[in-house]
């Protein structure tokens, strides 16, 4: 969230000020009919007016009385390849920047690049989860709204990264490997036809379902649009 710099306040304090100054010389002359003595009582009170104003202001903005904090949270989308889930965090985070929230964005191709040496097999799947999983958690603690889009196929590892977090929304974008090809690009299911891609969630290895998923969505009946205003009206609800 943003705070008024010293400099806006001082900005606000003199825009505030003429204006108030403006109409109050204006009253001045129409009591008295003499325009100097009400030139110099607007002075006066402009110049004193401002101090008080920007002691009043600055006193104000040091007291957490009457403040509600506005808390973080992790978004983690879930779900096989070609899913939709990098486009739907991306959207998301496009939406909740409008709002004038921090927002960091976590995905494959950004992570992937700071653990180079992780592997496909569950246990380096897991271990990688949970690894995003810490990062995660100390954004949102520092009041960062993470998005999460990865395929996190185990629940295990799901479950270890909600218990990391205060406020955690997982989005379980449902599909088939039929569905998905339509979407790849890349030749992706290709190679998996080639044998050269194995251990693929969802193809030929299964992707594990969580029974307290907080929002679950078939792609084959839901457009992305739709999920996005659903998980933006979701989070909205929540945490705003």
């Amino acid at each position: 969230m943003y705070r008024d710099s010293n400099l806006r306040t001082i900005l606000k304090t003199i825009s505030w000020r003429f204006t108030a100054t403006a109409t109050t010389v204006t009253l001045v002359y129409l009591f008295t009919g003499q325009i100097r003595t009400a030139i110099e009582v607007g002075l006066l009170e402009l110049v004193a007016k401002m101090i008080i104003y920007y002691v009043h202001e600055k006193g104000w903005a040091r007291l957490k009385f009457g403040r509600v904090e506005i808390p973080a949270y992790v978004i983690w989308i879930t779900g096989m390849p070609y899913s939709g889930k990098t486009t739907l965090g991306n959207m998301l985070a496009e939406s909740l920047e409008k709002d004038q929230r921090k927002i960091q964005r976590l995905d494959s191709h950004t992570v992937r690049a700071l653990f180079p040496e992780t592997g496909f097999s569950r246990e380096e799947v897991n271990r990688h989860i949970k690894r995003v999983g810490h990062l995660a958690s100390i954004l949102e603690k520092n009041g960062i709204i993470a998005i999460a889009s990865f395929v996190s196929p185990y629940a295990e590892s799901r479950e270890f990264v909600r218990g990391l977090c205060n406020n955690f929304v997982e989005v379980h974008l449902q599909s088939t490997a039929e569905y998905a090809r339509q979407f790849d690009k890349d030749g992706f299911f290709e190679r998996i036809d080639k044998g050269e891609i194995k251990d693929v969630p969802g193809v030929d290895r299964p992707y594990e379902h969580c029974e307290n998923t907080e929002m679950t969505f078939d792609m084959r009946r839901n457009s992305l649009r739709q999920v996005h205003d659903a998980v933006l009206a979701y989070v909205r609800k929540s945490y705003n």
